[in-house]
């Protein structure tokens, strides 16, 4: 039986992110498909909610140990750095569902440009020496060809033996699973009669690149004219990040800052903890609609929403922006609303539907997002890995073609460094 390791840079534990639940579920889907797995991650054994003796703890300077006797690795982040460098010659999956060089960009301003100088000097890595590719869309494939392409990836012998390049760089979305556990409710609801009519909005995470300042606009909207409907219809619910030193939080601190000046904070707007990964296909029950609008960036046009594909596997209704795979689909398919960005208008009369569907829920609507999600399920996304990893191989072109150009960046501004120094002075870091 081939034998896979699963190498995430995200720990593997049950309040796991959205990289985190990614590997978790490849190490529960791939033995479905023949395959005996490793999970190695930066969290103990013991804390990882897989079968014992599956998981182990990541070790610098220890990989070649760890995955004695694998046929193939499967790695994420940083950690596939050490995996390139430390097991050269084991044929290497690098998964680049997370654009995750594009999404620090926007920290740039806070975390200065060593973010920047890493991410990039690792995608140099990474794409220079990787044997197959993963990424979630065919909008993220061609950007990844286009990098691919200026590292000498795609070449005479490459192109002539794979002329799609099917067998170097494929979708592999997120997938959902073909039946839900049963609905174990999550959120503790104890209606007043003054609340009987509450529609619970999830927004989730909040990060750089989403808009909750639109959806709080279109909220103030929906109040203002009330339209016979109770100003109780409606809460949001915003879930704090599970790792929240490694990511800014300016935007939360912002949106706490808008909900206190209008009397909304831990009223109409309340923040809740991460949820266990087990558990997220309950709170997606629990809500009425997913409302998370995004500004229009590169970021947007390159992620797979993750959170939007397992609402609409959970019945959720979805309402989100224009930009981005999962946008394209629900307007394509008409599963969703989708609206122009920052266009708060826009988005209140969508928000004013989908409260009143939650009343009666249109079938013909919902038919349809079953029928999207299935599109997404495990099985069939999981085709192009499963078959590399039947026949895994290195790519005999690298060696020959492949070069990795040194990264280039100016040294951080004045001002920058200025505060940066106030910063560490500040927390005692002298």
């Amino acid at each position: 039986m081939p034998r896979i390791a699963l190498v995430s840079s995200e720990p593997l534990r049950a309040r796991a992110a959205g990289i985190g639940i990614r590997y978790l579920e490849l190490a529960r889907r791939l033995p479905e498909a023949g395959f005996e797995v490793l999970a190695v991650s930066p969290a103990a054994p013991e804390e990882v909610p897989l079968p014992e003796g599956v998981a182990r703890r990541f070790v610098p300077g220890r990989l070649p140990e760890l995955l004695a006797g694998c046929d193939v690795a499967i790695a994420q982040g940083q950690l596939a750095n050490d995996l390139l460098i430390e097991c050269p010659e084991l044929p290497a999956v690098i998964d680049l569902y997370d654009p995750w060089m594009i999404e620090n960009l926007h920290y740039a301003e806070e975390l200065g440009l060593d973010p920047y100088r890493n991410d990039h000097a690792t995608w140099v890595l990474q794409l220079s020496r990787g044997d197959f590719f993963l990424c979630s869309s065919e909008e993220q494939r061609l950007f990844y060809l286009g990098f691919l392409a200026a590292l000498g990836r795609i070449n005479p012998p490459r192109l002539q033996a794979d002329p799609d390049l099917a067998g170097l760089i494929a979708p592999v979305p997120f997938g959902v699973p073909r039946e839900l556990p049963p609905h174990r409710p999550y959120l503790e609801r104890t209606p007043t009669e003054a609340r009987e009519r509450e529609r619970l909005l999830l927004f989730g995470g909040l990060y750089d690149w989403y808009d909750p300042d639109t959806l709080l606009d279109a909220l103030e909207l929906l109040e203002d004219r009330a339209e016979g409907t109770s100003p109780d219809d409606w809460t949001v619910l915003f879930i704090r990040n599970p790792n929240p030193d490694a990511t800014p939080q300016q935007l939360l601190a912002r949106v706490e800052r808008r909900c206190r000046a209008r009397g909304w904070w831990g009223e109409r707007v309340r923040l809740i903890d991460w949820v266990p990964a087990e558990r997220r296909w309950d709170l997606l029950r629990d809500v009425d609609a997913l409302v998370a609008p995004h500004n229009p960036t590169l970021e947007t046009r390159l992620s797979m929403r993750t959170r939007f594909l397992e609402a609409l596997a959970a019945g959720c209704p979805v309402v989100t922006t224009e930009g981005g795979t999962v946008s394209r689909l629900l307007t394509e398919e008409q599963a969703g609303w989708v609206v122009p960005p920052s266009d708060p208008e826009a988005l209140a009369q969508a928000l004013a539907e989908v409260l009143r569907e939650a009343e009666a829920p249109d079938p013909e609507r919902a038919r349809r997002a079953a029928a999207l999600a299935e599109r997404f399920a495990w099985d069939r996304v999981l085709g192009p890995l499963v078959a590399f990893c039947r026949d895994p191989r290195r790519d005999p072109t690298k060696d020959e073609f492949a070069f990795r150009p040194p990264t280039v960046a100016p040294p951080d501004r004045l001002a920058f460094r200025v505060r940066r120094r106030l910063r560490r002075w500040l927390k005692g870091d002298r």
